[in-house]
């Protein structure tokens, strides 16, 4: 069973916007990530789509929804500010029922995640930190994630 744990897409700098920034939205670039990760995922198998409820991880997956039919879920464990074991134990939870969940979250979210895994046994191939529209690929055995690869963003930024 596999995880795809993938940080939002390119959405401009926070300080220079003016509203909420959980509704800040993806940039053009973000845009094309969002696209890009569409492509290298459409085809994985994927059985649910969960995000934060912010609204640059919610586009982030739309591509991805439109080219698999799934609906995008907010999965409120995902969103800004969280703790990586609740996440990952919600993960697990789909994965020990056959789903394989593909998740969008943010910058502090998605390394809390996998520091949790890694504290729990997993092995990591790459950086704990990923880049936006980067993405890790956990490999989940006997209910537990044992490998975690990271992929990095479609348009190579570290």
């Amino acid at each position: 069973m596999l995880i795809h744990l993938i940080r939002h897409a390119h959405a401009g700098s926070r300080s220079a916007w003016d509203g909420d920034d959980e509704q800040r939205p993806l940039s053009s670039r973000g845009e094309g990530q969002a696209r890009a990760v569409s492509a290298a995922l459409a085809d994985a198998g994927i059985d649910e789509l969960w995000t934060s409820p912010s609204l640059r991880c919610r586009q982030t997956l739309v591509p991805l929804a439109e080219a698999t039919g799934l609906e995008v879920q907010v999965v409120d464990v995902l969103d800004e500010g969280n703790d990586g074991p609740p996440a990952l134990d919600a993960l697990l939870a789909a994965a020990a029922d056959g789903r394989t969940v593909a998740a969008c979250s943010h910058g502090d979210v998605i390394p809390a995640v996998v520091a949790a895994a890694t504290r729990r046994g997993a092995e990591l191939d790459g950086s704990r930190a990923i880049s936006k529209a980067g993405r890790y690929v956990c490999t989940v055995t006997d209910g537990q994630i044992s490998h975690i690869r990271a992929v990095a963003p479609p348009d190579g930024d570290t």
